[in-house]
């Protein structure tokens, strides 16, 4: 009896202090991290947080918004969460927020339909580069000019692809585990890496006054990848953490 009565105590504190959070997701297209599949939202994030839904019994809704949109709501304290960011992507803006602990790795690489021995940006001076509107590549974007790189902007990494297989653009650079889904789920669109541009950890990027569900985030990512789920949700996508 007594047992019985601590966990119904236990579930009436957990439905007390459960919160709805806003999290945000890139629209046009951001697999394998979100994507809409029968009307629901499927891929890395929403696994990740559906995980972390049932340890902490909070909820994730989920809201899309292109790139330059989302990051002027979170600037306007209008969405609560960014998942998958490296706080140096963020220095720029308004509101840099808080982070939770890292808990995988970001690899951005430079693909192409050909492969020409690229061995530095230098090998893409000439060339005309198309990337994500409001991404950020730190030291990479020194190469971003007209005399060197030229860059252009597009709304997303669909975009980016179906640019570079209608040979609009020549190289472009995307995140490893979308180029490695796209490989994997369309082979129409068949492109190499070509150049690894970074390789950073990423974290949780939260408003800043959400202390407490920093603190219980980063409890609940260090188990889900210190027992692997981490790991298994990445590889469900057919890429690596």
């Amino acid at each position: 009896m007594l047992r019985l009565l601590f966990f119904i105590c236990c579930f009436c504190s957990l439905k007390v202090t459960a919160e709805t959070f806003t999290v945000l997701s890139y629209h046009s297209a951001n697999p394998p991290y979100t994507f809409i599949q029968n009307k629901k939202m499927k891929g890395i994030f929403p696994d990740i947080f559906n995980r972390i839904s049932e340890l902490t019994g909070h909820q994730f809704n989920f809201v899309s918004f292109s790139v330059a949109r989302g990051l002027n709501l979170f600037d306007q304290g209008k969405i609560d969460i960014e998942p998958g960011v490296n706080p140096l992507w963020r220095r720029h803006t308004k509101l840099p927020g808080i982070y939770t602990d890292f808990y995988a790795l970001s690899r951005e690489v430079v693909i192409s339909k050909k492969y020409n021995q690229e061995k530095s940006p230098l090998d893409l001076y000439g060339k005309v580069l198309g990337i994500v509107r409001g991404y950020r590549y730190g030291d990479f974007e020194t190469h971003f000019a007209d005399n060197k790189i030229v860059k252009i902007d597009v709304r997303s990494e669909l975009e980016l692809l179906t640019q570079l297989n209608h040979g609009r653009i020549d190289h472009a650079i995307m995140g490893e585990a979308t180029a490695d889904y796209y490989q994997k789920v369309n082979h129409a669109m068949q492109f190499t890496p070509v150049l690894m541009v970074s390789e950073l950890p990423v974290a949780m990027r939260l408003q800043p006054h959400l202390t407490s569900l920093q603190a219980q985030l980063n409890d609940v990512l260090q188990k889900m990848t210190e027992n692997g789920e981490i790991a298994k949700i990445y590889a469900k996508y057919g890429t690596r953490p």
